[in-house]
């Protein structure tokens, strides 16, 4: 017997959409049923032990070993909310677009070059941002010590708005933290 896997996914789909008339095997139908309300519980129950409480509630003839193995197959047939992998998802898109890209480049027609362009802008579209430089963006306050004579004390230089000025302000502050520094 076939498992649930290998199955055509066009038997499944004729499934639910007749179950009266469903292609499946008793066997099938009653494990998808179970697969597909095990996959309804973590939805609502996220906590696998839970879930698998109320599995085996509802179908008192599995062991709580097959709970737990429906609702691992569930996690992967029915991705929801809680199992579902955007990191790999992102990444198989683009490998897609750029796998059309690449064929259609073979072609040299107009239609070909127009679609290739539309796929560009999908692969920006799903790149998106850059995301920022979080070494660069951590908010850091500078105190630089200087001593008058024989007083010291922090200079609180935000050195974002020191880098917006001009460079003759910057050295005219420097000037005057060294005249500072020296009568001191």
């Amino acid at each position: 017997m076939k498992s649930l896997e290998s199955l055509d996914y066009r038997l499944i789909k004729a499934h639910f959409l007749d179950r009266d008339n469903s292609p499946l095997s008793q066997k099938h139908q009653i494990l998808l049923d179970r697969i597909f309300s095990a996959a309804k519980l973590l939805d609502k129950y996220p906590v696998k032990k839970n879930a698998v409480a109320l599995h085996r509630f509802k179908f008192p003839e599995i062991s709580r070993s097959q709970a737990y193995e429906d609702l691992k197959f569930a996690e992967r047939a029915f991705p929801s909310v809680h199992t579902f992998d955007y990191d790999f998802w992102q990444t198989w898109i683009k490998n897609s677009i750029v796998q059309n890209i690449e064929r259609l480049k073979k072609y040299n027609t107009a239609e070909c070059r127009k679609i290739i362009v539309m796929e560009h802008a999908n692969l920006i579209k799903v790149i998106g941002l850059k995301p920022p430089d979080t070494k660069r963006n951590e908010e850091c306050q500078f105190y630089f010590p200087v001593n008058f004579g024989k007083r010291k004390c922090d200079v609180d230089i935000d050195l974002e708005e020191i880098s917006k000025r001009p460079g003759n302000t910057l050295r005219e502050l420097s000037k005057a933290l060294k005249d500072l520094a020296k009568k001191g």
